[in-house]
């Protein structure tokens, strides 16, 4: 950081000055000793010895001059190079301190504000925290990434130096010990012909060295800092050659020479950083400078003008290469030996896109326009031929496998690590009425029309190798399910919900038309089981929404029957699918645990956060006490329903189910806090005192739908909701009895209000069940 970086240039003048003094002394040598070799004035023996001596000292000047001009070259290349890399950490390091960040001298950063521990219990104290670590995490990668790229360009640097004074011209007739006639002065060029060189040796199924392995780290990260470097590279290579690459690169690490793996699974990382790097559409700027939003019409336009433009050559030759190979057999000899398959031939083909993805999935930092570009490319061709990405063998991809052999939901796996771009992708667009009439081509495909069986398995019976048919991967819809919660709420898969929402027209549409088009297709038990667990996520987020819909009268979200399209306030959307469409997606994804425990808990602590905004004393402002808590008791009943339906199809004991409900509820401390909407503090106490157990309504009810003894008045499982009536009661100190005709009696307003939370929870819960077949 503090070097002084001028004595490069320093360097590079003398170097300048050396190749000029060579010239002289060259034009001394011709004039005053060649000449007489080549003027005629000497003739004989000697002369015919003396002669090619004499060229050869000439072409040796001549070479110096050109090996002095390249080092002095390189070393302007360093400069430039070493100020911009050292300009980009000071300022990476600068913009930390400004969003009050420290960092280390180790590279270790840590936020400087520190989080008041006394608002651990605020709605946003949870999301702010893990902002905090994120954000601690992300400048301290950025940081140690330029780092990394500084002492990469470093060894750059030393190894173009090293090439320029290598004298590889074995007949020049200085055996190797002469100037380099040859030398190159443009860093970037030296270190693209070595990163291709190494990379041809590896296709050709070469072992590097161990110095070699080293160096074609280094290069090929340094490579991936420039974007027309690893544009000239991947174009030496090709889009068949960096499959070819990919599969080789595997065929090393798992098989050829696994005790390199580390090895050359870094190699792989640099080339998929060589990939985002040289397809990386540019962001394109509008007149107030800032960027274009990705799918906006202003991007759209702007990115049609640019594909007219020389620039956009490569990223289109790639792009059309990319789909002749991406369909293209190859051998995947890594497959077939590491799961030990046995086949006809004793080979694994895998399609060129199912490698590509391999590599991407090991990169990051891919352009919007490039990763939904190749993700539509795949999708166009499995609708060619649905069964492209069958592969033949006696196995099951495991969750935990390297291989992308379904590219597709591992590239919406990608994109979920940026909701943005999962959201412009997935957004159906405003327009018509509802999921029906949208644009919604790509997710009603992917939620609908697409088959899933990816993997062709074939058993081994004596000398006969029998097809078995097409099945699903176990981690089949992954990628999606990821892609569904990061497009829909905006948020990474798994993050801290916070406060619910709010959501852009965007999010809210995915959504709509997520919970349309599953329940068309059946809802209830029929959403994949990858699938349950991140939707319930994200429904989480709506909880706020749900919560509206399931109360049934507001116009905005279309009271009973719901409403096909979003509604909006004030750039707020909010989803207005029907609660008997809701209560049936609900019901799918319950068949997670985990996942209807998450949408049980929202309710609670949502309507724990409503109960705690209700006026102080009944009567205030313009709703009473009844209102929020009958809206919150309707929704858990409606809850309840649901899990009724879980219990009676799956024909749980009631003992076990309640012990599995336990390990995810939040008194137990099995759902982490952090995926449950945020509280004030007020609403936290009396969550906290609300002890009992919530799974015991859902029993309750379910006992009562078996035994046919169902009170279609008054919920069976209304004592949770009870509870946090008392709770709340206590926190606001009403007395839970009052002076009566025997001393004390029950507090009749608060006996009126259990009144009305069982009335409604059973009116919903009755709803519900309809909806679910189960009344």
């Amino acid at each position: 950081m503090t070097a002084d970086l001028s004595l490069l240039t320093t360097a590079a003048e003398r170097w300048d000055a050396a190749a000029k003094d060579f010239e002289k002394v060259q034009q001394a040598y011709d004039s005053q000793v060649k000449s007489i070799g080549y003027d005629g004035s000497w003739s004989g023996v000697a002369n015919d010895f003396a002669k090619p001596n004499m060229q050869q000292t000439h072409d040796q000047y001549t070479a110096a001059a050109k090996e002095a001009r390249a080092v002095a070259s390189l070393l302007r290349d360093a400069y430039a190079q070493f100020t911009d890399l050292r300009g980009k950490l000071k300022s990476a390091v600068a913009d930390a301190e400004k969003q009050n960040m420290k960092v280390g001298d180790d590279g270790r950063v840590t936020y400087t504000m520190g989080v008041d521990p006394a608002a651990r219990h605020d709605p946003d104290y949870q999301t702010q925290l893990a902002k905090i670590t994120a954000a601690e995490s992300s400048w301290a990668q950025q940081i140690s990434g330029l780092v990394q790229a500084f002492e990469d360009a470093d060894q750059g640097v030393k190894l173009a130096l090293t090439s320029a004074v290598r004298d590889a011209n074995f007949f020049d007739g200085t055996a190797g010990k002469g100037f380099n006639a040859e030398a190159e002065g443009n860093l970037g060029k030296v270190e693209i012909a070595e990163a291709t060189h190494l990379a041809q040796k590896i296709k050709s199924g070469e072992h590097l060295s161990a110095d070699e392995l080293t160096e074609a780290q280094w290069l090929f990260r340094d490579v991936a800092q420039d974007r027309r470097s690893s544009q000239t590279f991947l174009d030496n290579i090709g889009p068949a050659g960096t499959i070819e690459l990919t599969n080789k690169l595997n065929d090393l690490a798992y098989i050829g020479d696994k005790k390199s793996k580390d090895g050359y699974l870094n190699l792989e990382r640099g080339l998929a950083g060589t990939l985002a790097t040289a397809t990386r559409v540019p962001d394109f700027r509008g007149t107030d400078s800032k960027s274009l939003k990705y799918g906006s019409p202003e991007y759209s336009k702007s990115y049609q003008e640019w594909l007219k433009t020389s620039d956009a050559k490569f990223y289109e030759n790639w792009r059309k290469g990319l789909k002749e190979a991406g369909v293209e057999k190859f051998n995947l000899e890594s497959v077939t030996n590491k799961l030990n398959v046995v086949s006809m031939d004793h080979d694994q083909k895998v399609r060129g896109y199912q490698s590509l993805l391999t590599l991407m999935r090991q990169g990051s930092g891919y352009s919007p326009q490039f990763l939904s570009d190749v993700t539509d490319d795949m999708i166009a061709a499995e609708k060619k031929d649905h069964k492209v990405w069958h592969l033949n063998g006696n196995f099951e991809r495991q969750s935990d496998s390297w291989l992308a052999n379904d590219p597709v939901d591992a590239a919406l796996g990608i994109m979920s690590h940026d909701p943005a771009t999962a959201t412009a992708y997935l957004d159906p667009g405003a327009g018509g009425n509802g999921a029906q009439h949208r644009n919604n081509e790509r997710l009603n495909y992917l939620l609908h029309d697409r088959d899933w069986k990816i993997v062709d398995t074939t058993a081994w019976q004596g000398n006969i190798e029998h097809r078995m048919g097409a099945i699903e991967d176990k981690d089949s819809r992954i990628g999606l399910g990821s892609a569904l919660e990061a497009a829909s709420t905006g948020r990474a898969p798994g993050s801290p919900v916070g406060k619910p929402g709010p959501h852009t027209e965007g999010q809210a549409r995915i959504m709509q038309d997520v919970i349309q088009i599953l329940d068309l297709k059946g809802g209830g038990k029929k959403i994949p089981e990858n699938l349950q667990q991140p939707l319930g996520h994200a429904l989480v987020d709506y909880v706020a929404d749900t919560h509206e819909i399931s109360k049934q009268r507001l116009s905005e979200y279309g009271g009973a029957h719901g409403k096909q399209d979003i509604w909006s306030d004030q750039g707020q959307a909010h989803i207005t699918v029907s609660p008997d469409s809701l209560v049936r997606v609900m019901r799918g994804i319950s068949e997670n645990d985990a996942a209807y425990a998450q949408l049980y808990e929202a309710e609670r602590f949502y309507g724990a956060e409503v109960l705690a905004n209700a006026p102080r004393n009944p009567g205030e402002g313009h709703e009473n006490w009844a209102v929020p808590i009958q809206d919150t008791a309707g929704a858990l009943g409606a809850l309840n329903a649901v899990g009724v339906s879980k219990i009676l199809d799956r024909h749980d004991s009631s003992v076990q189910w309640a012990n599995d409900m336990s390990k995810h509820a939040y008194h137990i401390g099995g759902t982490p806090i952090t995926l449950l909407p945020g509280v004030g503090d007020e609403a936290q106490r009396f969550l906290d005192e609300a002890t009992y157990a919530w799974a015991k309504d859902v029993i309750s009810e379910a006992d009562s739908v078996a035994q046919g003894k169902i009170d279609t008045g008054r919920a069976s499982g209304i004592d949770g909701m009870n509870d946090l009536i008392d709770s709340w009661a206590r926190e606001r100190q009403i007395p839970a009895k009052v002076p009566g005709p025997e001393a004390t009696q029950e507090n009749p307003a608060l006996a009126n209000l259990k009144m009305v939370a069982g009335h409604e929870s059973a009116a919903r819960r009755n709803r519900a069940l309809d909806a679910l077949g189960r009344h």
